[in-house]
């Protein structure tokens, strides 16, 4: 089994094209059963915070965003797990900010990441962003990384999948 934490600046590239969507989609549409899927209430926020900006400056029609609110409200309940915004996660977050100097909602998402690693001992967890800072901070902490936009993304997710992630 493989755990994956994907956070909002990946889940957003499987309901707009761009770089890293095909990656997205290969990770969500082919995964073996077991493999699980993690996000945080708080990429519900940003991503449904972000569709709204983008109709707001006029770069996507709002009957749009609505469509694709409605699918990811849909994959959100069929293929991911919300973990939710606790007291212990922003405790978590604060020491995350202290050690790796993130952006604040950057270290909710690792937090995050860290609990939910914590509890899956039996696997490896997989940080899925294309966020850099968080990547490198993800991996500094013992964390597997995947950026769907590195030019060798889908030959790294093919690898994760047949190594010890599972």
């Amino acid at each position: 089994m493989a755990v994956y934490y994907v956070d909002a600046s990946a889940i957003v590239k499987r309901y707009r094209s761009e770089q890293g969507t095909e990656v997205v989609d290969a990770l969500l549409n082919e995964a073996p059963p077991e493999d699980r899927f993690y996000t945080s209430f708080l990429s519900v926020l940003e991503v449904t915070s972000g569709f709204h900006r983008l109709a707001a400056a006029g770069q996507l029609e709002e009957a749009l965003i609505q469509e694709l609110l409605a699918r990811f409200r849909r994959d959100l309940n069929a293929q991911f797990r919300l973990w939710p915004l606790t007291n212990d996660i922003v405790a978590e977050a604060m020491g995350v900010v202290e050690e790796h100097r993130l952006r604040s909602a950057d270290a909710l998402h690792l937090a995050t990441a860290l609990s939910i690693s914590a509890l899956a001992a039996d696997a490896s967890l997989v940080m899925v962003s294309s966020d850099r800072e968080l990547l490198r901070s993800a991996q500094a902490a013992g964390l597997a990384i995947l950026d769907p936009q590195a030019a060798n993304a889908l030959s790294h997710l093919d690898q994760l999948r047949r190594s010890g992630t599972r």
